[in-house]
C-alpha cells in the first residue's frame, strides 16, 4: 500500500498550518488566558479544541485561525449563574472582562501591543480580534466564560443570545477531558488518531455545507481508531463506523458523558450517505493501492478544493512536483510547502 499511503502522507504536508499562523494561534490564546486569570474574576483557564489536541488544519482561503479556550469563574462570588444557581448568564461578567481585556492588549507599554484590537461578546463569551494578520490569515481568539459544575464533571457552557433566565441559556460541556482523552494512549495510537482526524477535517471541509463538527469526527477517531492501525485503515475504518452507526439509527455518546449527543450538522440520512460513499471510495484505492490512476482518481473525489487551493497556494514555491508524482493527479504541478508545521515525523506532543 506504498503509494496510496505516500499520497496521504503528502496530502497531510498540503493542509500543514503555516507555521508562522500556528506559533501566533498559540501565543495569541496564551496571551489572552493570562490577561484572563489577572481579573478578579479569571480563577483559572484552559485551551481547548484543535490547538492542544494537534488537529489543526490549514483554514481556506480568507478564513480565520481561532485559538480556543476559557476562563473558569469562581462561583463562590457568583451564587446566582448557572443552572446550579438562580439560571442566570455571566454577561456582566463578560463586560467586565472584556473592559477589562482589550486596553491590555492595546497598552503600547506591554510586548506584544496590539493596537488595533478588538474585544466583543461572543455566543459563549469572548471574541477577541487583534487587528493583525499573519501571512493573510486573521488569528483570533474565543474565551468562554465558563462555570465549574457542581455536581458532575465538567462545565457549564453560557449562551449568552439567549433570553435571561432561559432554561436553555447553559449547556454542559467537559472541553478540558476532551483534550485529555484525546492525548491520551501510546504515543503511535496518538500520532495516528491526530494524523487522521486532519484527514477527516480536510474532507469535511470539501463540502459546500460540512456534514459534520470537528468534535464529532474527533470523537469518532476516538472510538474507531484502534492501536496498530495505519493511517490508512484509521481513516477508512471512522468513515465506515461512522456510516453504520448512523444507518443503524444509533446515537454517538459523549465520551465524557456530560454533553448531549452528538449529532451531524445535516440530516442523519444525508450524513450517512456521505459517509458511506468516502468510505467506498478510499476502499477502491485500499483495493489497489498502488494504481497510481484508481488513488488519483479517489483522492480527486475526496479533495478536490485543498487539491485546487494548495496549487494556487504554493504556485510560487521554489520546487514544484508533478502531481502524479506528489498525489498521483493529472494535470499541472502542485507546488508542496517547505514545512510541516505539526512536525508529524515525530510522536512528540507539545
Amino acid at each position: 500500500m506504498a503509494h496510496l499511503h505516500k499520497q496521504l502522507d503528502d496530502l497531510l504536508t498540503l493542509i500543514n498550518v503555516d507555521p508562522d499562523v500556528l506559533t501566533a494561534t498559540r501565543e495569541r490564546l496564551a496571551l489572552a488566558r493570562k490577561l484572563a486569570e489577572q481579573h478578579p474574576e479569571g480563577r483559572t483557564s484552559y485551551s481547548s479544541g484543535s490547538i492542544p489536541v494537534g488537529t489543526h488544519i490549514q483554514p481556506h482561503a480568507g478564513a480565520v485561525s481561532d485559538g480556543d479556550g476559557g476562563i473558569i469563574l469562581d462561583r463562590v462570588r457568583h451564587p446566582e449563574l448557572g443552572p446550579d444557581g438562580e439560571g442566570e448568564a455571566p454577561h456582566a461578567v463578560t463586560d467586565e472582562l472584556i473592559a477589562f481585556i482589550g486596553p491590555k492588549l492595546r497598552d503600547p507599554e506591554r510586548t506584544p501591543s496590539y493596537p488595533k484590537a478588538r474585544v466583543c461578546t461572543s455566543r459563549r463569551g469572548l471574541k477577541i480580534h487583534f487587528g493583525a494578520p499573519v501571512n493573510g490569515t486573521d488569528v483570533t481568539v474565543d474565551l468562554i466564560v465558563a462555570l465549574r459544575r457542581r455536581e458532575g464533571r465538567g462545565l457549564w457552557i453560557p449562551d449568552l443570545e439567549r433570553a435571561p433566565g432561559s432554561k436553555k441559556a447553559w449547556s454542559a460541556s467537559d472541553p478540558q477531558g476532551h483534550v485529555e482523552l484525546l492525548t491520551s494512549g501510546a504515543d503511535a495510537l496518538r500520532r495516528t488518531r491526530r494524523r487522521a482526524i486532519r484527514i477527516l477535517k480536510a474532507w469535511n471541509a470539501q463540502a459546500t455545507k460540512p456534514g459534520f463538527s470537528s468534535h464529532q469526527l474527533s470523537v469518532w477517531a476516538y472510538e474507531f481508531v484502534e492501536p496498530r492501525m495505519g493511517l490508512v485503515g484509521a481513516v477508512h475504518a471512522v468513515l465506515l463506523e461512522a456510516a453504520l452507526r448512523l444507518q443503524r439509527g444509533e446515537p454517538t455518546k459523549d465520551p465524557r458523558s456530560v454533553s448531549p449527543d452528538l449529532k451531524p450538522l445535516i440530516p442523519d440520512a444525508d450524513a450517512e450517505r456521505r459517509l458511506r460513499v468516502a468510505a467506498d471510495k478510499l476502499a477502491k484505492a485500499i483495493a489497489d493501492p498502488d494504481d497510481i490512476d484508481t488513488v488519483a482518481e479517489v483522492l480527486e473525489h475526496l479533495f478536490p478544493k485543498t487539491m485546487r487551493e494548495r496549487e494556487r497556494a504554493f504556485s510560487a514555491a521554489s520546487t514544484p512536483l508533478s502531481t502524479t508524482a506528489s498525489l498521483g493527479l493529472a494535470g499541472a504541478s502542485l507546488l508542496l510547502p517547505k514545512t510541516r508545521s505539526w512536525r508529524e515525523d515525530t510522536a512528540v506532543e507539545r
